[in-house]
């Protein structure tokens, strides 16, 4: 090892060690080196167990750029406040997992990129410390902080109407996680004009989401401000026992009709990432979460709507968003969305025209397409070209249907991309039903299975 560092002489390094696949020996010369060669090291990245590498880390690095430390144990490591002789001026991008930083350190200054994981409670800044080293960077775009924003108070006042804010001129990327009154207590205290992706993340104390729904004003506040030049266009919704989630991203409008249903896992692209969980909600606290943030979000121009896992909205919700939603055109629906939304289009149709007049492709997403949940849809689909706004995609790809399912729906939709076949007698309804005729209880019908429902308590899907 000190042969490779001799041989640098004073290039600048750019160094990248796993502690945790070195032995103590190997451990201990690295430290040696690295105490020896920091003066002229561009970028460093270490993960491990850092305290010792930490505790040689006391000269000057005029040249570092790029520090990202990664702590692989429970108990956080404190970062010396003393680090690199307090002198590293060129450093613009931090990374800090598992470890403790004073929001006083002399490295929290002019960076560009900050991003900070798992900190410890006992770490977690007061406020005016917090917002007094963000204002020593004014040039920062990238800040991810996960617990490590200050505590909001238990017994005092949220927010104030003196509470000073910071503003970030050049911040577009913000990532935070914390409890749902964290997050809002550090949204409520900052102006971030030039944003341009939002991730929230917020954990749930109160059993009817009272604390999500105080954070929800400050995410919609900065959801106008992402738009920019251009509009959100696409939203995707979740809702389940113990989380509600929303994403918002503006996709190429050349290829938006294919985006796949898929692209709900895949957050990375999103401008507006929201999620909220809990582990005690109260029955369809998730539902009036979802419906809060989508009465403050900018949908005046959203053209596909997507909703996954569980979500189920009320005929109520439909109608009411309908409106503003004028340019929609595309929706995916997971099953149990499927029946208010049908019922909402074939409402009386109100003095200005029918609802979402744009409305041409309607995906249905993992539906068994019985006898009865066929002629349920075969009447939505009749009533909306008798409204002069029939349909012209229907996209049952992932679905699955008799035979004589999907003929029936041909002969409406121009465009039917068919379902899965399955057997007539898998998917019969009971003795007497008949295929003729538009009747009357199908308007009882639902889409999703009782099976499917499974135990919402369990949430295995992450994102990120």
């Amino acid at each position: 090892m000190a042969e490779l560092f001799s041989r640098t002489k004073v290039a600048p390094l750019f160094l990248e060690a796993n502690l945790s696949k070195l032995s103590v020996a190997q451990n201990n010369a690295f430290d040696r080196q690295l105490e020896a060669h920091i003066s002229h090291t561009r970028r460093l990245s270490i993960c491990g167990f850092l305290r010792s590498a930490l505790e040689r880390l006391v000269s000057s690095a005029p040249i570092l750029e790029s520090l990202s430390l990664w702590h692989e144990s429970s108990v956080e490591v404190v970062i010396p406040v003393n680090i690199f002789n307090c002198t590293a001026p060129s450093l613009t991008s931090l990374e800090l997992l598992g470890c403790d930083i004073s929001w006083k350190s002399p490295l929290l200054k002019r960076l560009r990129t900050l991003r900070i994981y798992r900190r410890s409670t006992e770490a977690r800044p007061r406020l005016e410390d917090w917002l007094d080293a963000l204002n020593e960077m004014p040039q920062l775009e990238t800040l991810v902080l996960q617990s490590a924003t200050p505590l909001a108070p238990r017994a005092a006042p949220l927010i104030s109407d003196t509470s000073p804010t910071v503003t970030l001129p050049s911040l577009t990327k913000f990532h935070i996680s914390a409890s749902a009154k964290d997050c809002t207590l550090a949204l409520a205290h900052l102006v971030l004009p030039a944003l341009s992706r939002l991730h929230v993340e917020a954990e749930s104390h109160e059993w009817e989401g009272g604390d999500v729904r105080l954070l929800i004003p400050y995410v919609a506040r900065n959801a106008y401000r992402l738009q920019g030049t251009e509009p959100l266009r696409s939203i995707s919704i979740s809702g389940e026992r113990n989380r509600a989630k929303v994403l918002a991203w503006m996709p190429d409008t050349d290829n938006e009709g294919s985006v796949p249903y898929t692209l709900f896992r895949a957050s990375g692209p999103a401008r507006l990432v929201f999620t909220a969980t809990c582990r005690s909600w109260d029955y369809a606290v998730d539902t009036a979460i979802l419906e809060a943030l989508l009465n403050l979000l900018p949908a005046n121009s959203v053209s596909t709507l997507s909703t996954q896992n569980r979500t189920r909205l009320s005929k109520e919700f439909w109608l009411s968003h309908a409106p503003r939603w004028p340019l929609l055109k595309r929706a995916r629906l997971i099953p149990a969305s499927i029946k208010a939304f049908s019922d909402m289009l074939v409402e009386d149709v109100p003095p200005d025209g029918p609802r979402l007049p744009l409305l041409t492709e309607l995906t249905l997403i993992d539906v068994r397409l019985t006898e009865l949940r066929t002629l349920h849809l075969r009447n939505m689909l009749i009533e909306r070209v008798e409204q002069g706004v029939p349909l012209e995609v229907l996209d049952l790809s992932t679905c699955v249907a008799a035979a004589r399912s999907t003929q029936l729906l041909k002969e409406i939709v121009v465009n039917v991309h068919e379902a899965r076949a399955a057997g007539w007698r898998t998917l019969r309804e009971p003795t007497g039903f008949n295929w003729h005729g538009r009747i009357e209880y199908c308007n009882e019908v639902e889409y999703d299975d009782p099976c499917d429902d499974g135990d919402e308590d369990d949430d295995d899907d992450e994102d990120d």
